[in-house]
């Protein structure tokens, strides 16, 4: 592998940090005043103006931008304004819960998608290509607040199996796992049965079943392998994007993850606590396509870009 890759990949993460740092101090702050919020009805304007003072808020923009680039820099995102506690270490509190979730509903979301994918390609045109394809559809179309409701209506109160809300790694964790999983598992299977589609109908394929190979062979070793880059891509896209569905269904279930207290420090104007959860987000999600280019040229080593 290229270390004048990994070099102009990192370079170009940091670039697009920076552009990412600009965009959501920017948008934080046409959100509104928090000091608005924070201070009590009865505050004068020289209450106000100290408590603007103590967050740093009375200084220019650039000047507060100057500081938010510096002290991340350095991990540190100030302090929240709501919970006046450090910004970081609020995440670093949350984190393992969206870990858990995220993990959890990715699991999921490859058990039923490269599955159903696999076979709906195999079996095409039939009727359990047909469902395959129309519940494909539907878990994209859906959208994520609306199916976790559903479960919630049918699952929690017609039929009370499983709690509505609340943290654990047992029965709190079914629902949004399931529901976080379903819109990754449709993405997924699309993907992973158009890829073994083409596969399917390659030389080579036809070459091994001449030869006498196994079917299961040929499907899973020969087709699947070589299908593997874009059910790859999409995979490592999803696993990223699973951090913005965690917003919507954290929230949906009250579940303590980074998403849930993103969603608060919105509501509240958290301009440090809302920098850090986007910032954040965008490392990981860099991070993760990095990973992925990496990963192109152990699966394909026709793939020559990673080498120069």
């Amino acid at each position: 592998m290229s270390l004048r890759f990994v070099v102009g990949r990192l370079l170009q993460a940091l670039l697009t940090i920076l552009l990412l740092s600009v965009i959501v101090f920017g948008l934080a702050r046409l959100s509104g005043d928090p000091i608005n919020l924070m201070a009590p009805m009865e505050a004068s304007p020289e209450d106000i103006a100290t408590i603007r003072a103590s967050f740093g808020l009375d200084k220019p923009l650039p000047v507060q931008y100057w500081y938010f680039i510096r002290n991340a820099a350095e991990g540190d995102f100030g302090r929240s304004i709501k919970w006046d506690r450090s910004a970081a270490g609020m995440l670093i509190e949350r984190f393992p819960a969206t870990i858990i979730l995220s993990i959890t509903s990715m699991l999921f979301g490859l058990l039923l998608a490269l599955p159903v994918g696999i076979w709906s390609a195999v079996k095409r045109d039939t009727w359990f290509d047909n469902v395959g394809k129309i519940v494909a559809l539907a878990g994209q179309s859906m959208p994520t607040f609306w199916f976790g409701i559903l479960l919630i209506l049918f699952f929690s109160l017609y039929i009370p199996l499983f709690p509505t809300s609340g943290y654990g790694i047992d029965i709190h964790l079914v629902l949004p796992t399931v529901t976080l999983g379903a819109f990754v598992a449709a993405s997924i299977m699309r993907v992973t049965r158009s890829a073994m589609l083409d596969a399917l109908e390659a030389d080579y394929v036809r070459t091994a079943r001449s030869k006498g190979v196994p079917e299961w062979r040929v499907i899973l070793v020969h087709a699947l392998k070589n299908a593997a880059i874009p059910i790859l891509t999409i995979t490592a896209l999803q696993a990223a994007t699973i951090l913005r569905g965690a917003v919507v269904t954290e929230t949906v279930f009250s579940w303590p993850g980074i998403g849930k207290i993103a969603i608060d420090a919105v509501y509240g104007r958290d301009f440090p606590l809302v920098q850090a959860s986007v910032m954040f987000m965008g490392v990981v999600f860099l991070t993760i396509n990095l990973l992925v280019d990496m990963a192109y040229v152990l699966l394909d080593p026709r793939i020559t870009y990673l080498r120069k």
